[in-house]
């Protein structure tokens, strides 16, 4: 990192046990903010490394939830494995596990043994469905959630069928909501030099997110469900999509213009908002006629000329290569190393942060092990013996010895 504002966490150290979205990408977060964190794996990886293709482990998931972190591989199921992991605990400011219930009581880490050798320490527990209840068992992915939760009626199609966010939403979202939670920890621990645990489960995170449309439902229970304004959606044209969306009268009288249907604004039952909703599937279908007869670009420079709210719908090709996010900075470009080298990955930049703040505009990607000896080293261990957990299977590395 280049200066303390590009890395407001710089100095504060933490442990990642968590695998696969939710947890890593709580620790990707802090990390691109500038902390240390060392992400612990067993010796078969986290089962990111598994899903969706990639080569030695590096996978979108793997990539993206793990960025700039150093790694460590440690086999927790042996004695000494589960003290080295105490070990690591003892130097932490925060601790992010994802395990079920129970789990981290298994290894030697429960909450007493934590806090009893460090009471500063911050300790992030992510679960499906949170520490008790009737569903504490439960393996709780993205997609069990977003059935349960009520997102994928939310996301229904035209006919009315439940379908499923294409993307891990909830697992993306809890990552945010953990770093949050994160940095309110820490600055009541600047005042009270206590740490605390942070219960959060993808449960609690689906709800929060869904925050308006849960309350949209029950403050209109029953009554059948309107457009806010209309026009509003997603229209085709001559070469593509375009949404389009007018907010007031104004901007409807301009979308008239636009079109160069000047006639539709002086229509008095297409007057007001409220008058347009009743007319909303006549209106729909006369400005999809007329988009249909140009391109996308020429309807977003018309639109845009009278101030209505309207974009092109790009893929992701156009969105990296889209004028405004170029010029904003928004992604930053990531290179893997190694024998399947791949240059220019875009990777967006983390909210907030000055874009291209990593140095050379070079950011890490974690591979198992990679830093097992160097962060043995920090800890104190002497060679000789990194060197004996190495041979006994203890420890992993995939770096050569120095």
């Amino acid at each position: 990192m280049s200066s303390d504002v590009d890395a407001p966490y710089a100095g504060l150290r933490v442990l990642d046990l968590s695998q696969g979205i939710a947890g890593p990408y709580c620790g990707c977060l802090l990390a691109r903010q500038g902390a240390d964190v060392i992400k612990v794996e067993p010796p078969a990886g986290d089962w990111a490394r598994l899903m969706g293709g990639g080569k030695d482990g590096l996978t979108a998931l793997s990539i993206g939830a793990n960025v700039g972190k150093r790694a460590i591989c440690i086999d927790a199921s042996l004695p000494e494995g589960r003290a080295l992991l105490l070990q690591c605990v003892e130097r932490a400011d925060v601790v992010i596990e994802s395990f079920r219930p129970g789990v981290m009581d298994k290894l030697g880490l429960s909450q007493e043994a934590m806090h009893a050798c460090n009471p500063a320490l911050v300790v992030v527990s992510i679960t499906g469905f949170g520490p008790n209840g009737p569903y504490r068992a439960r393996a709780g992915s993205d997609s069990v959630i977003q059935a349960l939760s009520g997102m994928m009626v939310m996301n229904r199609d035209g006919a009315g069928t439940p379908r499923r966010i294409g993307m891990l939403a909830v697992d993306a979202a809890c990552g945010v909501y953990a770093a949050q939670s994160v940095g309110a920890a820490l600055y009541a621990r600047a005042t009270t030099g206590l740490g605390r645990r942070l219960d959060i489960s993808l449960l609690a995170v689906a709800a929060s997110l869904q925050t308006i449309p849960i309350l949209d439902h029950f403050m209109f229970a029953g009554e059948t469900r309107v457009p806010v304004t209309v026009p509003s959606g997603t229209f085709q044209t001559a070469d593509g999509f375009i949404n389009v969306t007018a907010l007031r009268n104004e901007m409807f009288f301009g979308l008239c213009r636009a079109l160069g249907q000047d006639e539709w604004a002086s229509r008095a039952e297409w007057a007001t908002n409220e008058q347009r909703l009743r007319h909303a599937a006549d209106i729909n279908a006369r400005i999809a006629q007329v988009l249909r007869g140009e391109s996308t670009a020429l309807w977003v420079e018309r639109l845009q000329a009278q101030d209505v709210l309207c974009a092109a719908v790009n893929d992701y090709d156009a969105f990296v290569d889209d004028p405004q996010v170029r010029h904003a900075q928004v992604f930053g470009r990531l290179t893997l190393d190694g024998p399947d080298a791949l240059e220019g990955l875009p990777l967006p930049e983390v909210p907030g942060l000055r874009p291209g703040s990593y140095e050379g505009g070079r950011m890490t990607v974690v591979r198992l092990g990679h830093d097992t000896r160097a962060v043995l080293a920090e800890m104190g261990l002497p060679q000789t013996d990194i060197t004996r957990l190495i041979e006994q299977r203890v420890v992993f590395t995939s770096a050569p010895a120095v």
